[in-house]
């Protein structure tokens, strides 16, 4: 009797399949594209991934992939327009699987960015450790309906082409949502986002990373670039791999420099005055990658020469991006965080126009201590060699 009635609650806990749900009857959304609409305020773009690439692949043979497919509908706000996506569907939208969140430029200009995340980070489903990027110079529509070729979709190439560039190029930033978020509620730091355009002379994959915007209360203000972004990666320590080309004894561009790690730590204090001080620390390391001068890199003398001027290079470039976003009141480093963590007393005075007023006048004391680590297979340049033969 003991072990019927034990087997009768033992079934009662087993799960069942009443939720089930038929693979054919899910529309996996793999990214998801915000822009501004023309007849209401938002308009909203999903991809999805027909389910018949994973139940076909799972059998003997390798069959043609389909296109990912793009729906786009209009409404007030991203959980409205996301609801009148669901009328144009047969299936029921799954947002589990979303990697990459577009916004238009357009809309991250006029509107901002700030009332977008409500309605996704309230969503169980909804990835906050998605890829966010800003269609820069376009709509997050149009960069989703590219076709690529090395990339089963175009969302599986910026989540990737994202990581990579910040890992090997040192002029994008791979933020996900939640860090996106985190920014826009912290009154000591703004958020910043990698740009994805079109590369107009490439017709076959037209997608490319480039540049990294800025923001200042919720709204796109300005674009990094270049020197301006890698400035601004050298502060936060999230330069890896990068090339900086040097100038010898007036000869341009001939010393290549490859940095292969970076670190970075902030520290703040406050002058007799009462002003805040932000002291930044950055440790960069990295080989010799290229000589162009008949030099002996193995003259310590000369190796010391060239490692200050990559030392000194780093300071230069992190310092002009800290005089330069000074100038446009954003505090898209942190350093109001900073403040906030070492003297919380002193934060709830500065807080609240920390930005228009503290922020732009404080003084940045950027101390870079950089160490070159190798010379490659050679010893003496090729230069140095022709000129002794």
């Amino acid at each position: 009797m003991a072990r019927l009635c034990l087997s009768i609650v033992m079934i009662a806990l087993l799960t069942g399949c009443w939720d089930s749900r038929e693979l054919t009857d899910i529309g996996f959304v793999v990214a998801m594209a915000i822009d501004k609409g023309e007849k209401k305020n938002i308009r909203v773009t999903v991809q999805i991934v027909n389910p018949i690439n994973v139940s076909s692949s799972q059998g003997g043979g390798s069959p043609m992939p389909l296109p990912p497919t793009t729906y786009s509908a209009e409404g007030n706000n991203v959980f409205d327009a996301t609801r009148v996506l669901s009328q144009k569907l047969s299936r029921q939208l799954h947002y589990g699987h979303a990697i990459v969140l577009l916004v238009g430029e357009d809309l991250a200009t006029t509107q901002g960015i700030k009332k977008l995340f409500d309605g996704i980070e309230r969503d169980s489903e909804f990835r906050p450790s998605a890829t966010m990027v800003i269609a820069r110079g376009t709509t997050g529509e149009e960069i989703i309906k590219q076709r690529t070729s090395l990339d089963n979709s175009p969302a599986i190439k910026i989540k990737k082409m994202v990581a990579e560039t910040e890992k090997a190029f040192g002029e994008n930033i791979d933020e996900k949502i939640y860090q996106v978020i985190q920014a826009i509620v912290s009154s000591g730091k703004e958020p910043t986002i990698t740009g994805i355009q079109l590369d107009s002379t490439n017709k076959e994959d037209k997608l490319m990373a480039n540049g990294i915007a800025t923001f200042k209360d919720g709204k796109l203000m300005r674009w990094l670039d270049g020197n301006e972004s890698r400035g601004f990666l050298w502060v936060l320590g999230r330069v890896n791999s990068t090339l900086l080309t040097m100038d010898w004894n007036g000869q341009p561009h001939t010393i290549g420099i490859e940095n292969i790690r970076t670190k970075s730590s902030f520290h703040s204090s406050f002058d007799k005055s009462g002003k805040p001080i932000i002291e930044v620390k950055i440790g960069a390391d990295a080989n010799i990658g290229e000589v162009d001068v008949p030099i002996d890199v193995t003259n310590p003398r000369l190796f010391l020469q060239i490692e200050r001027l990559y030392m000194q290079a780093v300071h230069d470039e992190a310092v002009a991006t800290i005089k330069l976003m000074q100038q446009q009141k954003s505090d898209i480093f942190g350093f109001g965080e900073v403040v906030h963590r070492d003297h919380p007393k002193q934060w709830r005075t500065l807080k609240r126009d920390w930005n228009d007023v503290t922020f732009p006048t404080i003084e940045v004391k950027v101390k870079v201590e950089a160490y070159l680590r190798n010379t490659g297979l050679r010893n003496r340049t090729i230069m140095e060699s022709i000129d002794n033969s």
